[in-house]
């Protein structure tokens, strides 16, 4: 018996939509373990790759591996290229929480949909969505607002605090290119194919920067070595992977608006873990930014624009 186009068209729907929200929970996540290690920036960004590898290595043997024959030089540079991307992405985020304060470093390093709009509308032809503009205005303002106190106090920020700013606007930077290359990829991989590849050259391209720079890769307590699993579990493989999933249905500029759910999310964490409670400005802010989210997802996601 013939299933009902409609009926399995809103099954996907739904099945995409819940995998968003769920990346957006996920990802969350990052700030919060990445505070509890002690471990240099590289070695969080460093492990945190690796592992995930080894979480998508099993459905790489099962049968994805075949794929690996079709796979041309173009896109192995392409690949390459998404690993350098996010290699810089996470060093520099990561390394940007060690030199300004947590808000700060987490709402600058979300403001890649700003440079993935605009890179994806002249590099990659997206048409911008009428109801795509009002949803990045309010995620962008509620983003503001919940570090308003923060940012307002940035001409008083020591040498140090600025050089965390600086990271963190680079991370936001290694995020655009992340996604932007990511959703040309995806038209034509797999997701384990594509971000394996991408994680294991970010890990080997953190690898050769560790190695000149004396970095201790081992020997830490065992406790650091179950938050880098989190890391991959969580934030990684839930967050990432997932958004790399849907890069082959959405367009780049949509997810990389939901990745600033982070902020929110991050926000509702700490008050948990760390007993940090929010102003009434940035409750304000996280408002905006759920409402600008639901937007986004009560209708769907976009179809892909062309590559």
């Amino acid at each position: 018996m013939s299933s009902n186009p409609l009926e399995t068209s809103g099954k996907m729907r739904f099945l995409e939509n819940s995998a968003l929200v769920t990346a957006v929970l996920a990802v969350s996540f990052a700030a919060i373990f990445i505070r509890l290690s002690e471990a240099p920036a590289l070695v969080i960004a460093f492990y945190r790759l690796l592992f995930t590898l080894f979480i998508l290595l099993p459905g790489f043997l099962v049968g994805q591996w075949k794929e690996l024959r079709f796979i041309g030089t173009p896109d192995l540079w392409k690949i390459t290229l998404s690993g350098f991307f996010l290699a810089g992405h996470f060093y520099l985020w990561i390394g940007s929480l060690n030199y300004s304060p947590v808000a700060v470093a987490v709402i600058l390093v979300s403001l890649h949909p700003i440079f993935v709009t605009a890179a994806g509308r002249l590099l990659l032809g997206d048409n911008i969505p009428p109801r795509f503009i009002p949803s990045l205005l309010l995620v962008l303002t509620g983003t503001a607002a919940i570090a308003f106190e923060s940012i307002t106090g940035v001409m008083l920020y020591t040498s140090t605090e600025i050089r965390g700013i600086l990271m963190a606007l680079g991370g936001a930077v290694m995020m655009s290119g992340y996604l932007l290359v990511g959703r040309h990829l995806r038209q034509s991989l797999s997701t384990t194919i594509y971000a394996g590849g991408t994680y294991a050259a970010a890990s080997i391209f953190l690898l050769i920067i560790a190695i000149p720079a004396r970095v201790e890769l081992f020997h830490y307590p065992a406790r650091e070595y179950i938050i880098f699993g989190a890391l991959a579990i969580i934030p990684t493989f839930f967050g990432h992977t997932v958004f790399n999933w849907a890069l082959k249905r959405v367009r780049a500029s949509l997810i990389s608006l939901l990745y600033l759910g982070e902020p929110l999310g991050a926000t509702i964490l700490a008050i948990i873990f760390f007993s940090e409670v929010p102003s009434s400005l940035q409750v304000l802010g996280g408002a905006a930014i759920l409402t600008g989210l639901y937007l986004v997802i009560k209708r769907g996601p976009e179809p892909p624009g062309p590559c």
